[in-house]
């Protein structure tokens, strides 16, 4: 404990983008307590996996000689590597967190069967140096347990016993503690049916530009949509990398004034006006461990239509799911024809499903698990988790 009664943690987080970054500025922001806070910009993933450990070890050997109570690290780090690196960390209890596995993750189809297998194997042994490991979904956490299985059955022999018991036994499930937008739209209704009503309704789709978010099966259900004259419009966000896949500039050439925007939305401001204005919310995603994207946009008022599972049946109930991409041509068309015709409202107030996840309601549990890790209380911080 530090000289104040607070519980010193070291924090590591060697990909600090996106929704990683958002979890490093809520939870050191909403737990009081000394943090010394170690990270690397969010680029270079598997490169990260690989030289996190050596470059915290060497560049960061200073912050690194704590004292410490308790370290909580991303499961990006390769977490053994660095406690042999620096012994003194083996004597601190350490919470693993596993904001998705590299076991489950999706392999392009032009890849098929040349998975690297060191990332997950690197995440198995990760797990051997924590005391307690975290996943953000039960959905995360199983995958990764049937996957580890599979993996470690392949192994020709020198295979520890009770690898995988040890990892069942000493995980937990944890959300990630979102901050819930709080903007206008958030009960906004649909405008009546009538001249008011726009030509169909706004159907968002705000993911990372990657193979693994489905856009082809997206772009494929909006294609059915347009050639048997279904009014909508379309909204594409979301984070663009270098290489996006080639789809999404055919579907911008194909969906021509149907689409009300096309490409990253930079102000925080602008994407909430964004989100709050959709009727429909879709994920296509082939792997999602916890789903915040879609999240955000059902604070606001858009109705949800997600895959039926990976995580999403811990999140939204069976009306809200669509099994295979034929079931989510069909529930799409049902409901821009019925918005359209003023039979259906699709905005609605459903923050009863995304207030579970609420950072005022998650962070006491982080609270409870770092203090029966580290042995000392860990307080919430004063007032809401900072936004």
């Amino acid at each position: 404990m530090s000289a104040a009664g607070r519980l010193r943690i070291l924090y590591l987080e060697p990909y600090d983008a996106g929704s990683h970054a958002a979890f490093t500025r809520i939870l050191t922001g909403g737990l009081e307590a000394d943090w010394t806070v170690l990270t690397l910009p969010g680029r270079h993933w598997k490169w990260r996996m690989r030289g996190a450990a050596a470059w915290l070890a060497l560049e960061r050997a200073r912050e690194l000689r704590g004292p410490f109570d308790v370290v909580l690290a991303s499961a990006c780090l390769p977490l053994a590597e660095l406690v042999g690196l620096v012994p003194a960390l083996a004597t601190v209890p350490r919470l693993l967190y596993f904001h998705e596995n590299q076991l489950a993750f999706p392999v392009r189809a032009e890849f098929a069967g040349e998975r690297d297998l060191h990332f997950g194997v690197t995440q198995l042994v990760s797990v051997l140096a924590a005391d307690r490991c975290a996943f953000n979904s039960a959905w995360n956490r199983d995958s990764f347990l049937v996957a580890a299985r599979e993996l470690l059955a392949r192994m020709p022999d020198a295979v520890p016993a009770g690898w995988l018991e040890r990892l069942a036994e000493r995980s937990v499930v944890l959300p990630l503690p979102v901050e819930l937008p709080d903007h206008p739209g958030v009960a906004g209704r649909d405008v009546p049916a009538g001249p008011g009503r726009a030509p169909g309704p706004l159907i968002l789709w705000n993911h990372r530009w990657e193979h693994d978010k489905g856009p082809e099966a997206f772009f494929g259900a909006l294609a059915r949509l347009a050639d048997r004259g279904v009014p909508f419009r379309a909204a594409v966000c979301g984070e663009r990398f270098r290489e996006a896949p080639a789809v999404f500039d055919e579907a911008r050439a194909r969906l021509g004034a149907r689409l009300q925007h096309f490409g990253f939305v930079e102000d925080r401001h602008a994407y909430l006006d964004l989100l709050a204005r959709a009727q429909l919310v879709v994920s296509t995603a082939r792997h999602e461990f916890f789903g915040l994207a879609v999240l955000e946009a059902v604070q606001l008022g858009a109705r949800p239509l997600v895959p039926d599972g990976l995580c999403y049946p811990e999140l939204y109930p069976a009306e809200f799911r669509y099994a295979g991409e034929a079931a989510l041509a069909a529930e799409l068309e049902r409901l821009c024809r019925g918005w359209t015709a003023g039979t259906l409202e699709l905005r609605a107030d459903r923050r009863a499903l995304t207030a579970p996840f609420a950072a005022p309601r998650v962070l006491p549990r982080y609270a409870a698990l770092l203090t029966e890790l580290a042995g000392g209380a860990v307080p919430l911080a004063p007032g809401p988790a900072p936004r």
